[in-house]
């Protein structure tokens, strides 16, 4: 078999890279005007009032022997859970805790042998969606402190929004009329017309504190936040 001379061989080379740019380029040129797109965010808000509320108080007692220990642990618990049904909570919303009971630690003992040695220790807790009976409850806080001779040690407060659901397709929608607005706009200053859809993904709704960016279970006022992206075709 003969050899192709290295000059021929060149230039065959240089031919067929030359063709094959040229089918490439045209390609991408075609390519380009038949793929515009534009990939844009939606987004909507709702502020909600919390619709449940969860309210610990923690509580705790001293005494030397448990004949006295358990009674006076008992009244405060009494006393709180009075208060609460007072503001309007009802018996199945509360929620007395399991009592724990502590010896005091020698090491305390020993810089004061008068400190009682036995500790008990219990809680009362409301779950209800009766939020402003809860609010009421917090702001008697201090004054149950006052009234039990410190008894309460903590308290933790939760609240939370459970009714997405019934605001999920508003929203959504909503946020994908956001998305198109702003398609709108970016076609408006390009020259360009808003096309189909091509591609669209919901974010995950969040529920964050009014007013900012997370979530503070201790605020009543909640923000619903849901974002949207939406890829449009463009056209000429």
């Amino acid at each position: 078999m003969s050899k192709v001379p290295p000059l021929l061989a060149a230039i065959i080379l240089g031919a067929g890279i030359a063709v094959c740019g040229y089918f490439v380029g045209d390609g991408i040129q075609h390519l380009k005007p038949n793929n515009r797109y534009v990939n844009v965010r939606g987004l909507s808000e709702k502020e909600v009032q919390a619709d449940t509320a969860e309210l610990t108080v923690s509580i705790t007692r001293n005494a030397n022997v448990t004949e006295e220990l358990f009674p006076k642990l008992d009244a405060v618990q009494n006393q709180i859970i009075a208060t609460f049904k007072s503001l309007g909570i009802k018996d199945d919303e509360i929620q007395p805790g399991q009592w724990i009971t502590k010896r005091t630690d020698r090491y305390y003992l020993q810089d004061d042998p008068n400190l009682p040695r036995l500790n008990v220790y219990g809680s009362v807790t409301v779950k209800t969606h009766n939020v402003v009976a809860v609010e009421k409850a917090v702001a008697k806080i201090n004054e149950l402190q006052t009234a039990t001779n410190g008894a309460i040690t903590d308290t933790s407060l939760f609240y939370s929004f459970n009714g997405i659901s019934a605001l999920r397709a508003e929203m959504i929608a909503a946020a994908t009329k956001d998305a198109r607005n702003a398609a709108l706009q970016f076609a408006a200053d390009s020259g360009s017309q808003v096309g189909s859809i091509r591609d669209a993904s919901q974010g995950v709704f969040q529920i964050l504190a009014s007013g900012s960016d997370n979530d503070d279970p201790a605020s009543v006022k909640k923000t619903v936040r849901v974002v949207t992206t939406v890829t449009y075709e463009l056209k000429d």
